[in-house]
């Protein structure tokens, strides 16, 4: 794989790389996370590697490679409310986009063709995200040095429950060659019928934050295997910390949600590990969303706890 994207998300990446190999790569991939940017290269590297015409070499510059890399390759298409539209609205991925996909599928190709859905808008102005994209090696599907190409997480508004349905028969019966990839910020974000028909992974947003995760060596130093009886002791030191030290809430989950990233580095090795992590990283994702929605931080944190600990 890509060795940016080797070094940022190695855990993504071999288990890519392996799913190739032995032909058992998923048809339909759900990829969550706050950085779209960095979902969106590992689906481009994804769609190179399933039509490289060579040994699928980071450094290939077979034709295929060269197209995706270029973002001009015929049967690697962008769906988003921006971009492959056949009508003219610009603010949702309509029915007549997704039967446009539909139609596609069923002509003959030497491809593999791949799908990537999402939101998407256009800047003004360029940022880290799309410099660290850049530097992957690929290009956006549009844009230029004035505007810039951003992608945003699918949700509800965007991919509506009519275009959604318009696809899942064939989600659930899947053409060989095809290979459907959704991006969003949180999986909740998409109906859960196509969450059920798809491997969903979660991509780390990889952005050094200053945050000190020492106060968690104490509470996880067990970890996974917390014993059920310390959940309420586990979500009160969370808590006091929070309030001790006059800090968001918000923070202490992404604390958390880093300090588990980085047990995943530590952990490469270890497949049912990792599993547990992302699995757990997934219910930090819900607490967040519980905090959004004005529930009290104690019952996130208990809620929590109750999840993480093992009785």
């Amino acid at each position: 794989m890509n060795k940016i994207l080797e070094n940022k998300y190695p855990y993504l990446t071999n288990f890519f790389e392996t799913a190739l190999k032995e032909n058992r790569l998923f048809h339909s991939i759900i990829f969550y996370g706050s950085n779209c940017y960095s979902q969106y290269a590992i689906a481009l590297e994804l769609a190179r590697k399933l039509n490289c015409l060579e040994n699928g070499s980071n450094d290939c510059t077979c034709q295929n490679c060269r197209w995706i890399r270029e973002n001009r390759h015929p049967a690697v298409m962008t769906v988003s409310k921006l971009d492959n539209k056949t009508d003219k609205s610009k603010t949702v991925i309509s029915e007549e986009q997704i039967n446009m996909v539909l139609d596609t599928m069923y002509n003959s190709s030497e491809f593999h063709r791949v799908f990537i859905f999402c939101d998407a808008q256009i800047t003004d102005t360029k940022t880290n995200d799309y410099d660290e994209f850049i530097s992957t090696g690929f290009n956006p599907p549009q844009g230029d040095e004035e505007k810039i190409w951003y992608p945003l997480g699918l949700n509800i508004t965007c991919l509506s429950s009519v275009a959604s349905n318009a696809m899942l028969k064939s989600l659930e019966e899947p053409h060989s060659g095809v290979t459907f990839i959704f991006l969003t910020n949180s999986k909740d974000d998409l109906l859960p019928t196509i969450v059920s028909r798809s491997q969903v992974f979660y991509v780390p947003d990889t952005k050094i934050y200053q945050y000190n995760t020492d106060f968690l060596n104490q509470p996880f130093h067990s970890y996974p295997y917390i014993p059920k009886e310390k959940a309420v002791d586990l979500a009160q030191y969370l808590l006091n910390y929070q309030l001790e030290n006059n800090l968001e809430p918000a923070y202490i989950l992404d604390s958390i949600q880093y300090y588990f990233t980085e047990l995943i580095k530590s952990n490469i090795n270890n497949q049912v590990m990792v599993n547990i992590i992302f699995r757990d990283i997934e219910k930090i994702q819900e607490s967040k969303k519980m905090i959004k929605s004005y529930i009290k931080e104690q019952t996130v944190y208990e809620d929590l706890a109750f999840y993480l600990t093992k009785s």
